[in-house]
């Protein structure tokens, strides 16, 4: 078979240009330091490549979403001790009140300061982040967590969602409390109460017009004025007189006394003491039948110290003489959540509480440390097999040019060398 001379230049200039592609080829993967350029290149390693960028690209959002989740954790913590301040705070005054020596003007001081701090830890409350999102409402996070009512009563507006943002594959790590867990159910002795509950019955106590003693003692006969609510409560009093000490349980009105007067006359023949309701005075009248000492003390009344209360129910208790004239000064009685001695207790364990909440957001966020650490160690493995399937080897593409370019010269010689012969070349 005979080759044409048009033919044999054709297929030249196509291998010229194929040789060219390739050099063309590699001088891209040179100047990109990428080994492969299109799927063509390698479809198995491209399948590879692409697989190992897309577990890189998932890997940096969980980087990102551990860093977003720290930044909450630690505002969080960082609130809760604020918090905590607060309750140190109110429990130095409480047992500063309760001091003596304090006069009506001191103890006013004090509940200016305690005012103060309960809008204080209201604030700490509703507390936000950077993209003004609720730390303590729950899932209601574009909302506060605690409103506050014009007679100054606050209640959690939130639900009990506890947010959380995804660090790996199969873990997540929460990034908030819900309001009520944290402010709302503070577990005491004496059940469970609201830390906003807490503050208010402080600021009773520590009020000089609302200033609680112990018990109530008087000899012979004693008065009971109560101020209380027209809604019936469940009161529980140790009542003690000459024969004996009984407790009376009993629900009270304000100017329904008549359940009370029945209760204490129907254990007359343990305490020795009888009661009379004086419609005159409002008040109820006990009267030892031995003239002996009537003691009135450990007064538990029904919700108190469990919702916001800013006017806790009391009575007072004043020793009358035999003329109906009462000695001395009446003393305020009220339930032992309201006493300052309780009230520092139960700070105590609210102080506690918010402990264990802070206990819980270091576990969060030691938990995304430990996850971004095994995130980091991720990343540089994948990252070293994209590094191997996909970077070029510079040296050996620089040496597979060089070697390409000679071949293509070569070619071209040798081709404009042949070209430039005719028959006549070979017959002379």
């Amino acid at each position: 078979m005979q080759v044409s001379t048009k033919f044999f230049n054709d297929r030249q200039v196509e291998q010229f240009a194929k040789i060219n592609k390739d050099v063309q080829t590699v001088q891209e993967k040179i100047a990109s330091g990428q080994n492969i350029l299109k799927a063509s290149d390698d479809p198995v390693a491209a399948v590879q490549l692409s697989a190992a960028k897309e577990q890189q690209n998932l890997l940096g959002r969980y980087e990102t979403n551990i860093d977003a989740a720290k930044r909450r954790l630690t505002l969080a913590d960082g609130t809760l001790q604020e918090g905590i301040n607060v309750l140190t705070r109110i429990t130095e005054l409480s047992v500063q009140a309760a001091n003596g020596s304090y006069g009506p003007a001191d103890r006013r001081a004090l509940l200016a300061e305690a005012e103060e701090l309960r809008q204080v830890m209201f604030e700490i409350a509703n507390t936000r982040d950077a993209q003004g999102q609720s730390l303590f409402a729950g899932f209601r996070s574009n909302d506060s967590a605690f409103t506050m009512s014009a007679d100054g009563q606050i209640s959690y507006a939130g639900d009990r969602g506890l947010s959380a943002l995804q660090i790996s594959e199969n873990m997540t790590v929460a990034t908030s409390l819900d309001g009520g867990t944290v402010f709302e159910r503070v577990q005491t002795p004496q059940g469970q109460k609201g830390l906003f509950a807490m503050l208010d019955a402080a600021m009773a106590a520590i009020d000089p017009a609302n200033a609680l003693s112990v018990e109530g003692s008087a000899r012979a006969t004693a008065a009971l004025t109560f101020n209380v609510s027209k809604d019936p409560q469940n009161w529980a009093f140790q009542l003690q007189g000459s024969r004996g000490s009984e407790r009376i349980s009993v629900s009270i009105a304000d100017g329904k006394y008549d359940d009370l007067v029945d209760a204490i006359n129907l254990q007359a023949a343990s305490t020795g003491i009888a009661a009379t309701y004086d419609t005159a005075s409002g008040r109820v009248m006990l009267s030892d039948e031995e003239n002996g000492v009537i003691l009135m003390k450990d007064i538990e009344i029904e919700n108190v110290g469990l919702i916001n209360d800013t006017s806790p129910p009391t009575v007072d208790f004043a020793t009358i003489d035999g003329s109906g004239a009462e000695i001395g000064n009446a003393r305020r009685l009220g339930d032992n959540d309201l006493l300052i001695g309780g009230l520092s207790e139960d700070l105590d364990v609210a102080i506690d509480h918010l402990s264990t909440q802070k206990a819980f957001l270091g576990a969060q966020i030691n938990k995304a440390d430990r996850q971004m650490e095994v995130i980091a160690k991720r990343q540089m493995a994948v990252s070293e097999e994209v590094a191997d399937i996909g970077e070029a080897d510079l040296a050996a593409l620089i040496t597979e040019l060089q070697s390409m370019l000679v071949s293509r010269d070569a070619a071209q010689q040798a081709f404009s060398k042949i070209g430039q012969q005719s028959l006549f070349d070979y017959l002379r």
